[in-house]
């Protein structure tokens, strides 16, 4: 549960008035079911990254885990 909330979340990253609008449309993102899809969400986009699909989320894939480890 979530994790179609955190994929959009995930992707839009870049577009931090958007972030801000996901996160107020999908409370559930607040949750602790939340954030296991953001973090499994961060894992598969990192791992995607790595081949070389959207380089450019890296850091704040890696800012978003630390974000929501806390």
């Amino acid at each position: 549960m979530g994790y179609d909330p955190a994929l959009l979340y995930a992707y839009s990253l870049l577009a931090p008035q958007t972030t801000v609008r996901i996160r107020t449309e999908f409370p559930i993102l607040d949750s602790p079911a939340g954030h296991t899809a953001l973090l499994v969400v961060a894992a598969d986009l990192l791992q995607s990254a790595s081949r070389g699909d959207h380089p450019e989320l890296i850091e704040p894939l890696h800012a978003l885990i630390t974000s929501v480890k806390r």
